[in-house]
Order: structure tokens, then sequence, then C-alpha cells
């Protein structure tokens, strides 16, 4: 304890304020910075020194020792930041000497990021270390879903006094994300491009391409001609571009024009139709295979095939017992897509396979049920910490095309509590798809507020008293 101030003063007095025991006093040991018995601040050690008014050489006595004591002291008289036992006493935090941090009644040490400590007294501090707060010791508050920031981190065994009207409050957990809404379904006007006659082409019979998966017809039957039982009735390529003595308005591959319009492909006698496209939009189409006024019986059924692979047949939608059929298959946009119209049997004739009809074709819907993302989450609002308010947390983005709309974020928590959790994302709705993923589907739940922070961070090396108001986490 400090010597006093006026009066008699011993030397067993201040033997007993630096050194203790009972060993006879030599003023000489004494002086300020000779020895271990009253120390000199290191150069880096920003704390005041309790013994400043003893000498450091020349005349001592008892009269200098008046006030004097033994250890350091770091007074907060204004707002500081991010304090540290290496920074407050520099080499001396590791010196077994008194160490005693006072923050003053009207005063605010706090933190400016919720990682650091607004005091935080690491290992290697040494001698007895006393904090009293007459003021305010503040963690900052967290970001948003983030976790508040610490008042107080001890790894070394401190006295933490906590007054009467003094406040050790951790930040304010920052507000959690509000939820994406859900998937919405909506029907959309795709646009076609890239259109090749992927089994026609020449100027009079086409050149008998098939996808090297088609052996229906067997490998000798996947040609495209009349084979010599019936005269050859073509196809007039993309959009008639032969002339070919037949209606080019029927037997032909056509793009319809703009978005919303699609693919059609018809032509006469034999098959299968081969051709391929891209579209901008991916989505779920209708596709349908068709044939009419069928010469003899066994030709099967009506089918087209939408592959993204000459080797594969992929989706494949079939006419059953009908002779026209209308089926949905998944369309990937900028994705080559190879579609295939053909009859599932060939007749079998004088000349097999003679399949016989009077025209075959299918065509690809322009329109598609598309999936639209839902909105966008709200941000949380950040939590409190000093000149730092709790946030609310910011609206949701508006979903379109029948998805959902984000949540709201969660609000930041005040000192010492919890942020909000984020508001659910709305449901988006539309007719059940499943390509190229399941929706529509419901909104996103909201995420969690992050946790209030630490009042005191190390609660086993701390012997607090507390007379004054804490808030947050204790660990």
């Amino acid at each position: 304890m400090t010597l006093a101030a006026s009066g008699a003063i011993s030397a067993s007095d201040i033997r007993t304020e630096f050194v203790g025991g009972s060993a006879a006093v030599d003023m000489a040991s004494y002086y300020r910075g000779a020895n271990t018995n009253v120390r000199s601040n290191a150069a880096n050690n920003t704390a005041t020194n309790l013994a400043a008014g003893v000498p450091t050489s020349g005349a001592i006595s008892f009269n200098d020792f008046y006030s004097q004591a033994k250890g350091w002291q770091k007074t907060f008289s204004s707002n500081a930041t991010q304090q540290s036992g290496t920074g407050i006493f520099g080499d001396d935090y590791a010196v077994d000497y008194p160490k005693t941090i006072i923050v003053n009644a009207g005063v605010t040490v706090y933190s400016t990021a919720s990682g650091t400590p607004a005091i935080d007294l690491a290992t290697g501090g040494s001698g007895t270390i006393t904090v009293t707060n007459n003021g305010n010791i503040y963690g900052q508050g967290g970001a948003a879903s983030s976790d508040g920031g610490t008042a107080l981190k001890a790894d070394v065994a401190i006295t933490l006094n906590n007054n009467s009207g003094a406040n050790l409050k951790g930040g304010g957990g920052g507000g959690g994300t509000g939820g994406t809404g859900g998937k919405g379904v909506y029907t959309a006007n795709a646009t076609f491009s890239n259109l090749v006659d992927e089994g026609g082409g020449g100027t009079s019979t086409p050149q008998s391409n098939s996808p090297s998966w088609f052996t229906v017809y067997g490998n000798s039957g996947n040609d495209l001609d009349g084979r010599g039982e019936v005269a050859d009735r073509l196809w007039g390529g993309i959009g008639a571009q032969f002339s070919r003595g037949i209606n080019p308005a029927q037997f032909d591959i056509n793009s319809l024009g703009g978005a919303g319009t699609g693919l059609s492909g018809n032509c006469a006698n034999r098959g299968p139709i081969y051709f391929s496209a891209q579209t901008n939009t991916t989505g779920v189409y209708t596709v349908n295979a068709y044939m009419s006024t069928q010469y003899g019986t066994g030709y099967g059924n009506p089918t087209i095939s939408v592959s993204t692979s000459t080797s594969s047949e992929g989706t494949s939608v079939s006419g059953g017992s009908t002779t026209s059929n209308s089926g949905v298959a998944g369309i990937t946009a900028s994705t080559t897509t190879y579609f295939t119209i053909y009859s599932t049997t060939a007749h079998q004739g004088t000349t097999a396979p003679n399949l016989r009809y009077n025209s075959m074709g299918g065509s690809v819907s322009g329109t598609c049920l598309a999936t639209q993302a839902g909105g966008s989450g709200g941000a949380g609002g950040v939590g409190q910490g000093f000149a730092q308010s709790a946030g609310s947390g910011s609206s949701g983005s508006t979903g379109t095309n029948n998805a959902g709309n984000g949540g709201a974020g969660g609000a930041g928590g005040a000192l010492g509590a919890d942020g909000s959790t984020g508001s659910t994302g709305t449901n988006g709705s539309g007719t059940s798809v499943t390509f190229p993923a399941s929706a529509p589907t419901n909104g996103v739940t909201g995420s969690a507020g992050g946790t209030k922070g630490y009042y005191i961070l190390g609660q086993s090396n701390v012997s607090l008293t507390n007379n004054g108001t804490v808030a947050g986490r204790i660990g």
C-alpha cells in the first residue's frame, strides 16, 4: 500500500512496502533503478511508476518516500481502444512487480474489432495484476451473423473490481442473415438457334445420316430414302431450302421464328428425322411426335428422342398405342441438343425394313417451364459496441417469376445480448418440375444471429468483485 504522505515514516515502513521481511535497511539499496527493490520503468512501459519520487542517486532520505508505493499504475482518464498488458507495461509486463489498471468514471475502454478484446492480458504477465473499472469496458459488436467481441480477456491471474456504476459488457451479436426465397417455376418464351439438319442435306436423296445409337430399323435401314418401295418423297431441309417437287411448307424442318415459337420437323414416307439446335433457356419443354396415315400395320409408336449426345438416346417420349404423343423433356441452355423423331418398329415388307406412312413429324415447344431463383435474404444488423448502435436487419430482395421473397435480416443485439435470427424466405410457387432440379421450393430459414460477446474470457484466472453491471457471456 502507498506510504504515508506526511508525519512519521520509518525504515521498516519502507522495507515493508518495497521488500518485506526483517532484514536491516540499507538506504543505498533503495535508490530507484539501482536494483530490484525499487524499479525504474522500462523504456516501453507507459504506466506511471508509483515510486517516481524516489531518487536514482545522490542524497536519499526517509522524506523521499512520502506517498511512494511499489508498482506501476495505468490510469485511463479518456477513452481508449484495444489495450493489452504488453502495450501498457511493455517489457515490464513480465517483471514480478505489482501492476494496476484503472478506468476512471465516465471513461470507456473499448474494442473496434470483434476479434480483439478491449483489454487483453495475455500470458507472460508476472506480479500481482489488478484491474479497477469505474467506467466502461466494452467489446465490439459483431458483424451480421457474427459473435460479439470480448470486453476483458485474462490468460494470467488478475483481480478485477467492477465498481458501482461501472459497466463490463461483451459486444452485441450481429443479426442473422435472412433466408433465401424459394425457387419459383414460370412459363418462359425460349429462343432457339443454331438449327442443323443432321440427317438430311444433299440435293436429291438425303445423306442417310442417323445418330449412332439408332438401330431401330436395322443397320441397313437407317437411311432416309424410299429404298425403291415408294418414290423418294423427301423433306426440303431447313426452311424448305431444297426444291424437291413437294410441298415445302409441309415436309421440311422449320425454325419458326423468335421467342416462344419453337421448332418442328416433318417428312414423308420414311424416317428418322434428325436435327439439332440450341436454346437460350434451361427448362422443361413440351415435345411431340406424330404419324399420320400408316399404310399397313406393325409400325410401332411415333417417338421423339431428346439427347445431348449422338451416341445415347437420352429422354424419349413415345406415343403408346396412339399415333400422336406429347410429353416433356429437360433441355439445358447453350447446349447442342439432338432431336430424333422415328417410329419404334419398321414394317417388315418385301424389302425389309419398309416403313410406309403419309407423314411423320415432331415439334419442340417454344415455351418451357423454367425455374427462377428466389430473392436473396437481407443482411443482418451489426451488434452494438461503443459508439456503434445495434443495427436493424435489411430487407430481403423481392422474388420474380413466382420465386419467393428473401427474408429480412435479424437485428443486431445490444451490448451483451445475442443478435436476432433472420426471417425465413417466402415459398416459391408454380407448376412442379424436377429439371434441372426440383421446384418450386420453400423459402430457406434465416440464419441464427451471432452470440453475445464475453464480458470476461478466462474466468478461471479472474478474481471478480462486481458491484456494477456485467452483460454477455463469461467463459
